[in-house]
């Protein structure tokens, strides 16, 4: 069954020109979008969605994101005020990714996809660390993302701040993440 958004005002991305138009979603493989004038679509065979007052565009992306960063909402603050970028990583940013652990990476990644889609980003580009949980922690992103259907392109942060042998752990999870996804 195709998707009838009815009386949206939709944005061309291209130009920024609202149009006011029915727009027409057919489903499938080779599925397509057709605008249409305002009132003009046939309602029979299709699910119909009124978007009166309601904007319609592209899907957006996020080009960088710290999927963990979405635990940083109510964190206290740290016990130290920090005095320059490196302080801030130090106290705040690097003490959150040391604690991560699976669960805490599972819904992480499940509040991030949610509040992407819920903005109308369908993609997003995530560089991970949770240095005392790496090997499979871009599986655990991925799934979370795929159960909310938002697209994604993960690797894990390379660094050595925690020592070599962490940072052969993170790119070797980049690597058989990627291998894993044919990417």
């Amino acid at each position: 069954m195709s998707l009838l958004l009815k009386n949206a005002t939709f944005i061309h991305w291209d130009s920024l020109h609202f149009e006011q138009a029915d727009i027409l979603v057919s489903e499938g493989k080779d599925s397509e979008i057709t605008l249409m004038k305002a009132g003009t679509a046939d309602h029979e065979d299709h699910k119909v969605i009124d978007c009166s007052g309601k904007l319609v565009t592209k899907s957006f992306a996020v080009g960088h994101h710290h999927v963990y960063s979405a635990l940083a909402r109510g964190m206290p603050a740290p016990p130290k005020t920090p005095n320059d970028f490196r302080e801030i990583l130090q106290y705040i940013w690097w003490t959150l990714d040391k604690s991560l652990d699976e669960e805490t990476i599972r819904y992480s990644a499940l509040t991030t996809a949610m509040a992407a889609a819920k903005a109308g980003s369908t993609f997003v580009i995530d560089h991970h660390a949770s240095p005392n949980f790496i090997e499979g922690s871009l599986d655990i992103i991925a799934d979370a993302f795929e159960k909310v259907g938002v697209g994604h392109l993960l690797c894990y942060e390379i660094t050595d701040r925690d020592g070599p042998e962490r940072a052969e752990k993170g790119l070797a999870e980049t690597d058989r993440y990627l291998e894993k996804r044919n990417l």
